[in-house]
């Protein structure tokens, strides 16, 4: 049994806030959620999907500007903390979306590395966001059937 009925928010750390809210809102269509402050922002909320009813916001990409934002500084200062384990990030699209999505990115000027799952009959695209984090587009493969 799940304890969790979903993602609330993915939270990463950022250098350059603006150019990364940039990127996530015209490579993946993200839209602010919010910010704070409004000007030179040190927080940034961007809405993944539409939220549902019962839910205390949508599904959020937030990036955080640890050397400014009042709540993290001081937290992420030292270079243990500075080394992120994080992975990738993924995204669902829809699998007709697929070839589309991949000429879009590379018509960005992203380099694309198709992925095939056979044992998820999945198929993927992943690129870089530009603080070098990887970021999947994630589908289901019909061709398996």
């Amino acid at each position: 049994m799940a304890y969790v009925r979903g993602v609330a928010e993915i939270a990463i750390n950022v250098r350059d806030i603006g150019a990364m809210s940039e990127f996530y809102q015209r490579v993946l269509g993200l839209e602010v959620y919010g910010q704070s402050p409004e000007v030179e922002p040190t927080i940034v909320f961007l809405s993944i999907a539409a939220g549902e009813p019962g839910r205390a916001h949508p599904p959020l990409l937030v990036l955080i500007d640890p050397a400014r934002h009042p709540p993290a500084k001081g937290k992420f200062e030292a270079p243990v903390r500075r080394t992120s384990t994080l992975n990738h990030i993924a995204f669902d699209i829809e699998a007709s979306r697929y070839e589309a999505e991949c000429a879009r990115l590379e018509g960005l000027g992203l380099t694309v590395m198709r992925v095939d799952f056979p044992h998820m009959r999945a198929k993927a695209l992943f690129f870089r966001d530009p603080e070098d984090n990887t970021v999947e587009f994630i589908c289901p493969d019909g061709s398996a059937d």
